[in-house]
């Protein structure tokens, strides 16, 4: 799993980007850490493989220019730095960001199918690896690709085909599809972040200066005065002062968030209750059954939110772990939680 953030508004995108991937990099992230931003028509990006603190120390990520950008920060599951995000689709055209996996659709034969054609039109991945590598599509000379290295070329592709950068992350995500939530910047419309989920979480803060979107509301900074998920299935576009949401699928085809945030708090407060700090993996264990769902689950929605408040409530601690890195002389955080003693 990863952590995303975005930023749109008023104000330099990239120190707020940075200060928000480091509040949730220890969810799921701390591996692979990048950046990208939009200023006056170019698109500017830096990645690493590392935590945010190296990105910071090893490159001007906290200077790029532009008041829209976008921030990630990936699992330990390899490559060098081209395999962190964000990426970046041909002649710089947009910048892309993903959160998940192929999931419930491992081994469909269309995502196979989308990476040679996009291979083939002449797209050129940087995220490759002679041989295969768990669920990544396999190309016809052998080399297997990021998913989203390909899924930036899709929507690229899908952009330069329809024009409309909502409809091109929608048909990209249904032609392609897999367990995640991808948001991405263009310097077509550099006053927005266009971005589709299925069932990987993403929520939306606004305040005086903009609108933040990210993983989880630890991201943000402080208590925000509004804040909302982004429903599962949808297609969003956010601006400085507006968010607008469509189906990606067909309206009675809708997924539902079905695990209600009471008996997720007693699960969750019933798991730490034992005594033993624990992450997010196992506690979205222990909220599992509350779904009436067999697959594509919403499950680290009511996780994130439970655990938010329950933290601003001050009944559960945080603490932060260092643990090996993605290389043997790096390290990353990982948060775990424990209640607090009464």
């Amino acid at each position: 799993m990863c952590n995303i953030a975005g930023y749109v508004g008023s104000r330099d995108a990239a120190p707020i980007l940075l200060d928000m991937i480091k509040r949730e990099e220890g969810l799921a992230g701390g591996y692979y850490t990048g950046i990208a931003t939009i200023h006056e028509g170019v698109l500017h990006c830096r990645k690493v493989v590392g935590d945010c603190a190296r990105l910071r120390s090893e490159t001007d990520a906290a200077d790029l220019p532009g008041t829209v950008g976008l921030a990630h920060s990936r699992s330990n599951s390899g490559g060098d730095h081209e395999w962190s995000h964000p990426f970046v689709g041909c002649d710089d055209r947009l910048a892309y960001i993903a959160n998940g996996s192929v999931g419930k659709w491992a081994g469909d034969a269309r995502l196979a199918v989308g990476a040679q054609r996009l291979a083939d039109g002449g797209h050129q991945y940087r995220a490759t690896h002679e041989g295969a590598i768990g669920n990544y599509p396999l190309l016809r000379d052998g080399r297997c690709v990021h998913m989203s290295d390909v899924m930036a070329h899709g929507i690229g592709d899908a952009l330069d085909e329809c024009g409309d950068p909502e409809e091109a992350i929608r048909t990209a995500f249904l032609e392609m599809p897999s367990e995640i939530v991808g948001m991405y910047i263009t310097p077509a419309h550099g006053g927005s972040i266009f971005g589709a989920r299925w069932n990987l979480p993403v929520c939306v803060a606004r305040d005086n200066s903009g609108s933040h979107l990210a993983s989880s509301p630890q991201a943000f900074a402080g208590t925000p005065a509004w804040w909302m998920w982004v429903p599962p299935a949808s297609v969003f576009a956010a601006t400085a002062d507006r968010l607008s949401l469509s189906p990606l699928l067909p309206p009675d085809e809708a997924m539902a968030d079905d695990i209600h945030r009471g008996p997720a708090r007693d699960a969750i407060v019933d798991a730490l209750a034992v005594g033993e700090a624990m992450g997010v993996g196992e506690l979205m264990k222990a909220i599992g059954p509350l779904s009436a769902r067999e697959e594509l689950v919403v499950r680290y929605d009511p996780v994130y939110e439970v655990l938010h408040d329950l933290e601003s409530e001050g009944l559960v601690q945080r603490e932060v772990l260092t643990v090996a890195g993605a290389r043997s002389d790096l390290t990353a955080p990982r948060f775990v939680y424990r209640l607090v003693a009464t």
